[in-house]
């Protein structure tokens, strides 16, 4: 293979010359050099990376250049080992449209001069490793799985990978397969129980040896197929005990329910047990099975009430709702008549809410208790999502001290305050563009700048509507800014009115997130 490397703008591209021109196939050398472009031979790259990363460096100096630009991965596989040398480089964009392979993140992360990467499509879990070291990813395209294998399991965090005790495979295993369970396998360090179905020993043995490649040990493998599977049953006979002896790795035939049917009169005590095991083991893959597509319809069902509402407010003519509320609010006037459409869907609609680059764009509900929509949705239906709803003490027509909106932190489906944890990644944090946190009441439309991000262990010290004194209200403002993960350099006063938007972290902590009004 022939890589051209161009000068185009402000940045170095590398590309796959498949085809020579007429002048360089009359060459003899490697590599060729013009005026123009450079033409470099895989071989000489690869036993040469001291020689080009030298040349490479000096050639982004000359030209004061910022950035690296593949054609594809297989380009850029030969020159991820000589980025860090090239000094002056902070970006690195992938143009092709593949996805961005895990051990090219792992790589970049160790090069301190780059600090922001564009690729086609980057996987979720990556962006949480890339921003742990202060690189900036961009994925043009949005992928929440790039495989079977991941979505199975729901592996779309790095957290995710790291601490999955228990999978699913599916065999046969296709290649993004493969990959992905390579990538969990380096990534992971507590995975001990593997149930496979339908197996086939080919995809068995391959499971085995990345398992071993990544030092896995006291793993347990359960194999749910048909027992009279000749090939599997012989496999198993002879290797079983060398397996286990030599990896640490043990293989499990769950027998078939047609199986246990099929031979009930000959089962002794042990197959009985056998077959409770099954069961117990069915009863677990079915509750797993059953969490993870209950997450995945409650995503749809609310997905589905967010078009319906929108629907809604389009059809609505809210004029005789407007004027009744104006009537019993003497000198207010109704300026989003969008919110006083949804009181149609819901009596208890009081506003809306948006923070920019989350799923969060809901409606907000108030009733007289804080409990309420925490297990009941818009339509006032029982629904484990619940809804995003206004704190009983706040007044919904003025702007209190205080404003505090509550939601279940659904981080499996994002739905509700489920995407609220972005805001705890530096590459969120930083970018102005999410720093802004929309609120429109009937009687107004607010902006509130962020200024605190954080998480703290369960305590009622931020959840204050309006104050009785300056000196609470300093000690109050004192104490939710000290408590930043990011100094936002945001000045506050007695005046300030602030929004506060507080979901669950974990069973003894809350992720908070305080805005403070800048425009009314």
């Amino acid at each position: 293979m022939k890589v051209l490397i161009k000068i185009k703008d402000d940045r170095l591209s590398f590309l796959n010359k498949k085809k020579l021109n007429t002048e360089y196939k009359n060459m003899l050398n490697t590599n060729v050099i013009s005026n123009d472009e450079l033409v470099f031979s895989d071989e000489y790259i690869t036993e040469n990376y001291k020689i080009v990363s030298t040349f490479l460096s000096e050639l982004v100096k000359t030209y004061n250049l910022t950035t690296l630009s593949f054609q594809n991965m297989e380009v850029a596989a030969l020159f991820i080992p000589i980025i860090a040398k090239i000094k002056l480089i902070s970006i690195i964009n992938f143009e092709s449209e593949e996805v961005l392979p895990y051990k090219f993140c792992e790589k970049l992360i160790k090069c301190q001069n780059i600090k922001f990467i564009s690729a086609q499509y980057i996987p979720p879990y990556m962006f949480e490793m890339l921003d742990k070291y202060g690189i900036i990813p961009e994925s043009r395209n949005e992928i929440l799985f790039t495989s079977n294998f991941m979505e199975l399991n729901g592996l779309s965090t790095y957290y995710s990978l790291f601490y999955k005790y228990t999978i699913y495979l599916d065999f046969p295993l296709s290649s993004e397969d493969l990959s992905d369970f390579k990538t969990f396998c380096k990534i992971n360090r507590h995975v001990k129980k593997i149930h496979i179905n339908i197996p086939n020993k080919f995809n068995l043995e391959e499971i085995i040896f990345i398992l071993k490649e990544y030092k896995h040990k006291n793993v347990k493998i359960y194999i749910h197929g048909d027992v009279h599977n000749e090939e599997l049953i012989e496999y198993l006979r002879k290797n079983n005990k060398s397996i286990k002896k030599k990896y640490k790795i043990s293989l499990k035939l769950s027998y078939s329910q047609k199986y246990l049917q099929n031979n009930l009169a000959k089962q002794t005590n042990n197959n009985i047990l056998r077959m409770c095991a099954l069961l117990m083991l069915a009863i677990a893959i079915f509750s797993s099975g059953y969490i993870f597509f209950d997450n995945y319809r409650s995503m749809k069902e609310v997905a589905k009430i967010q078009d319906e509402i929108k629907d809604i407010i389009i059809a609505t003519n809210p004029e005789e709702i407007i004027n009744d509320i104006e009537k019993e609010n003497t000198g207010k006037v109704v300026v989003n008549n969008y919110i006083a459409s949804l009181t149609t869907v819901n009596p208890d609609a009081v506003a809306w809410l948006k923070v920019n680059n989350t799923n969060i764009d809901y409606a907000i509900l108030q009733t007289d208790n804080n409990e309420y929509y925490l297990n009941y949705n818009i339509y006032n239906q029982k629904d484990p999502n619940g809804w995003l709803f206004l704190d009983y003490e706040n007044h919904p027509d003025r702007v209190d001290d205080n404003i505090i909106i509550y939601g279940h932190n659904r981080y499996v489906n994002g739905v509700m305050f489920g995407t609220l944890h972005k805001t705890l990644y530096k590459s969120w944090y930083t970018n102005p563009e999410n720093q802004i946190i929309k609120y429109d009441t009937m009687f107004g439309s607010y902006q509130y700048q962020i200024f605190s991000i954080y998480t703290v262990v369960t305590t009622n010290d931020y959840i204050t509507t309006n104050f009785f004194s300056d000196a609470d209200k300093q000690i109050f403002l004192d104490t939710i800014k000290s408590r930043s993960i990011y100094d936002f350099g945001i000045d506050l006063n007695l005046d300030s009115k602030i929004i506060t938007l507080s979901t669950c972290q974990s069973d003894t902590s809350r992720l908070v997130v305080h805005g403070v009004l800048i425009e009314e």
